[in-house]
């Protein structure tokens, strides 16, 4: 198992940590949301396999993708490499 993953974002204007948390505080004001959105992401970070709820298929660079939500309607998509 990897030690050690890569985390990029496919949000426009987003290129790291810094720009990512500034773009949750722009976009999510609740604090619930921020650290349910938060642990999720602590959670792929840790094991992104383990956690994935939903295969989604493949994206652009035919990696596969998965779904792992945090609420009722905001789900994180991933694709791990």
């Amino acid at each position: 198992m990897c030690k050690n993953w890569k985390i990029s974002y496919a949000i426009r204007g987003v290129e790291n940590d810094k720009e990512l948390r500034e773009f949750l505080l722009e976009n999510f004001p609740s604090p619930k949301v921020l650290n349910l959105i938060k642990g999720k992401i602590d959670l792929i970070t840790s094991n992104p396999f383990k956690y994935a709820r939903e295969k989604l298929g493949r994206d652009k660079y035919n990696n596969p993708m998965f779904s792992i939500e945090v609420t009722g309607n905001i789900r994180i998509l991933y694709s791990v490499d």
